[in-house]
């Protein structure tokens, strides 16, 4: 929905992977978006029109709507956004591990181009996500870069467990959490994203991220919501009181940052990466206080704002659609 900074290099990085043999289906709300007009210059005739939402996000409407016309000839299916972009290997990564009964996945890695700090906070405050994903059974979905076979897929009943809500990729790893499907993280299908963002837009993205937690993941949100408490307090209590110790949890945090920006440069091309990296290292307790905030913030209400519309998140499989918000968040 809508076109992001540097689309058509997004949705040419999709067209131009290394595969011998795949199908795009590009799918938006509605043939006035900007986004379906850029694809229809670009020469992409074939774009699916899915309708508006009516009780659940637009992202999984449009999934749903997509898969439905997808064909019988799809042996795979691959999920991804168009604000990220791919390098031509990124298809063959990302589907070479798949087995039945396995979910494949990467992850974002938000590109900051200059030092505007809104932008490189999202990117830290992202960042620090990335840690989570691994070699162990406890990997989530993402959706902007996600593949599985068309019987596994089935396998899970997922467009049943789309049906009301907001988050695809959530619903997805609920899903196989239930069925005992393991997830496998690529880290080679580590995608960056471009754009930058304002502080508003910040603010929005980061709290509407934790507010999904909440309601999909709420024993986690408990425990990062207790975690980020003890942290913070102890970090910004600390100074008037046991500095030595102050300095101690510091290092270790800017340690832990530091082994991470050496993690992904190992997988990302140096173009994706900026020359910022002391800002993820010395300005890592900012995103702790960011992530605060964030769970003060959900924990308060269940609205959230994507893509320039109002929802309001009842339960897992319970969204309501409250209209346009009439602003530019993504």
């Amino acid at each position: 929905k809508g076109v992001d900074r540097e689309f058509k290099k997004n949705i040419h990085s999709i067209l131009d992977q290394d595969y011998p043999n795949y199908e795009v289906k590009f799918v938006v709300e509605s043939q006035d978006d900007e986004a379906c007009r850029t694809l229809r210059q670009l020469g992409i005739n074939d774009v699916l029109i899915a309708g508006r939402a009516s009780d659940c996000g637009q992202k999984v409407h449009n999934l749903t709507y997509a898969v439905k016309h997808a064909g019988t000839a799809a042996d795979v299916y691959v999920f991804c956004d168009s604000d990220a972009r791919f390098d031509r290997q990124w298809l063959s990564k990302l589907t070479t591990p798949l087995e039945t009964s396995i979910v494949t996945t990467g992850y974002r890695w938000y590109v900051a181009d200059r030092f505007h700090i809104p932008t490189l906070l999202r990117s830290a405050w992202n960042a620090s996500v990335v840690s989570m994903l691994g070699d162990h059974s406890r990997n989530f979905a993402w959706g902007g870069s996600m593949a599985m076979r068309r019987a596994t897929f089935e396998d899970l009943q997922i467009v049943e467990a789309w049906r009301g809500s907001v988050s695809d990729d959530y619903a997805i790893t609920r899903a196989s959490e239930r069925a005992g499907t393991k997830i496998i993280f690529v880290p080679e299908c580590l995608v960056p994203s471009h754009g930058e963002c304002t502080w508003q837009e910040l603010l929005e993205f980061t709290t509407r991220q934790i507010t999904i937690t909440r309601v999909y993941h709420p024993r986690l949100w408990r425990i990062a919501f207790a975690a980020q408490i003890i942290f913070s307090a102890a970090f910004f209590g600390l100074p008037f009181t046991l500095p030595a110790l102050w300095l101690a949890v510091y290092l270790l945090s800017a340690a832990k940052a530091w082994v991470r920006i050496g993690a992904v440069r190992s997988v990302l091309p140096d173009a994706a990466l900026s020359s910022f990296g002391w800002f993820y290292i010395l300005f890592s307790p900012l995103a702790a206080l960011l992530y605060l905030y964030n769970m003060v913030r959900s924990a308060l209400g269940t609205d959230i704002v994507w893509r320039q519309i109002h929802y309001r998140l009842v339960s897992p499989n319970q969204t309501r659609v409250l209209g346009d918000s009439g602003g530019r968040e993504s």
